[in-house]
């Protein structure tokens, strides 16, 4: 299992795929990409609950 700084960095690392949203529609890779990156970093918010 990831630690909460490993998700972390996987979720910044998708999200420095997207080019900014004034670079145009959201290709559906770059969305699945921001989904993914967002349930990371929900992972790591519960995990550091439940370390605390």
């Amino acid at each position: 299992m990831s630690n909460p700084t490993e998700l972390r960095a996987r979720a910044a690392e998708l999200e420095s795929r997207v080019p900014p949203v004034t670079a145009g529609p959201r290709t559906d890779d770059e969305r699945m990409w921001l989904e993914k990156a967002a349930a990371l970093r929900a992972e790591a918010d519960k995990l550091d609950k439940t370390r605390q």
